[in-house]
C-alpha cells in the first residue's frame, strides 16, 4: 500500500512539474510594477541613438518588471525571436541595494506556440543579466548590461548600456 501511495505521489509530482515548466517565472508578493522605457547611457538619462546591435539582431524587447516589497527581488520579462519563432523570457534578479548590483538568480524561456526551445536567446539574455551595476533614480531604475556597440552609442569608454525602467505604480 505504501508503494502505491508513494508511486501515486511521485506521478502527481511529475505531472505537476510538467505544468510548472509552462509559462513565466513568478515573484511571490509582487508589490511594484515598472515598464521598460529606453536604452540609456551611464548617466541613466541619455537615451541611446538606437537599440543595441546585439539586442536588435535577436529582436529582444524588454517589457514589464515587478518587485516585491523589499525592492530587492525583481521579476523581469522580455520577448525575443529565435529561428523565426517568438519566445517569452522571464528572469528573477536579486538587486543588492547596498552594493548597487543586480544578479541573475533564475530564468526561463519558452515559445508559447511551440516550434523552438528558445535556448540561444535565453543563453544570450542570461549572459547579459548575469551580474551588473544598477542605479535607482527616484521612481526609475536602470540595469547596466554589456552591449557590443556601447562605445559607439555612449562614448569611447562605454562597455554597457542601461535597461531603463519607469515605475508605473503599486500592484493591487
Amino acid at each position: 500500500m505504501k508503494k502505491v501511495i508513494l508511486g501515486s505521489f511521485l506521478a502527481a509530482l511529475s505531472i505537476t512539474s510538467v505544468f510548472a515548466t509552462e509559462g513565466d517565472l513568478t515573484l511571490p508578493g509582487e508589490r511594484w510594477e515598472a515598464k521598460f522605457t529606453a536604452y540609456v547611457c551611464a548617466d541613466g538619462n541619455t537615451q541611446t541613438a538606437s537599440v543595441p546591435a546585439d539586442f536588435a539582431a535577436k529582436n529582444i524587447v524588454f517589457g514589464r518588471a515587478t518587485t516585491d516589497m523589499s525592492l530587492d527581488n525583481l521579476l523581469l520579462k522580455a520577448t525575443f525571436e529565435e529561428n523565426g519563432v517568438a519566445c517569452n523570457y522571464s528572469a528573477l534578479i536579486f538587486a543588492d541595494n547596498a552594493a548597487w548590483t543586480a544578479k541573475l538568480v533564475d530564468s526561463k524561456a519558452y515559445a508559447a506556440n511551440g516550434g523552438s526551445e528558445c535556448l540561444e536567446g535565453k543563453a544570450f539574455i542570461d549572459s547579459i543579466l548575469e551580474f551588473n551595476a544598477y542605479k535607482y533614480l527616484h521612481g526609475r531604475a536602470a540595469i547596466f548590461v554589456p552591449a557590443v556597440d556601447a562605445a559607439s552609442q555612449c562614448g569611447a569608454e562605454a562597455t554597457t548600456i542601461g535597461l531603463h525602467f519607469q515605475v508605473t505604480g503599486k500592484i493591487q
